[in-house]
């Protein structure tokens, strides 16, 4: 099953209309509170005519909460997994508009690769060193991470190690002229790292959602079929009425 990452399900939980799954959740059990004490038929007379409300719904809320629930414990895992540089940032053009200095991303590839695994920091290694962003270092550094990045005159520096070769990395980019192309590069390669970070709670929440989708299906099924049988009956209505019109109009000579 191919696991969407994680700027995927950003744009998919910031859909306004799923947020009602989060509101279902919220009031049901309140609802179905109030009309468990309520008699049924409820009696209601109106203009001295008394007519019993049978207190039913056209489908099984308890499987639009279970979907409900689904949906809720999918958007909690993925509030607390999601990295907060893609909640934060789900674009490039997003990320400037904070108006960050480029010297900021070094700061962001520092808390990348304090929480990264093995396989982030080799392919951001990979792919940052075949755009030429990266130095080898010729001592190795005894520790796998600097403690904080450095601030130098023309760049903000980290020093790192992956697979016993240590680097350095610093922003701007000074081994070119800098522009915000080189920038944005950066930029990409530490959402891709973040986006396919873990994968255990992305893959969670893909079945959830699945649960949550199939349950509101069988749901939305349920009533469909329930107002399709309420408009046959008004078509079969229609149709006798007209029938029966047509069987009490005199014929005209």
């Amino acid at each position: 099953m191919k696991v969407d990452r994680w700027e995927e399900y950003q744009t998919f939980f910031q859909l306004i209309i799923l947020r009602y799954l989060v509101v279902w959740f919220s009031l049901v059990p309140v609802i179905a509170g109030i009309i468990n004490q309520l008699p049924t038929p409820l009696p209601i007379t109106l203009m001295g005519v008394t007519h019993n409300i049978e207190l039913t719904l056209p489908f099984h809320w308890q499987l639009l909460w279970l979907s409900s629930l689904s949906f809720v414990i999918a958007l909690g895992l993925f509030k607390l997994f999601c990295p907060k540089f893609v909640q934060k940032y789900s674009s490039f053009s997003e990320y400037s508009s904070y108006n960050n200095h480029p010297r900021w991303l070094a700061w962001e590839a520092h808390g990348l690769l304090k929480s990264a695994n093995i396989n982030q920091k080799k392919k951001l290694v990979e792919r940052l060193s075949k755009k030429k962003y990266l130095t080898k270092l010729d001592v190795n550094l005894d520790k796998n991470l600097c403690d904080e990045p450095e601030v130098n005159e023309k760049q903000t520096v980290i020093k790192f190690r992956v697979d016993g070769q240590s680097y350095e990395f610093g922003m701007p980019i000074v081994q070119t002229t800098h522009d915000e192309s080189s920038e944005k590069d950066v930029f990409y390669e530490l959402f891709g790292r973040y986006s396919e970070s873990y994968y255990p709670a992305r893959f969670i929440i893909k079945i959830l959602l699945i649960i949550s989708l199939v349950l509101f299906l069988w749901v939305l099924g349920q009533h469909i079929c329930n107002g399709a049988g309420f408009v046959w009956d008004w078509i079969l209505e229609v149709a006798l009425l007209r029938n029966s019109m047509e069987l009490n109009q005199e014929p005209t000579i």
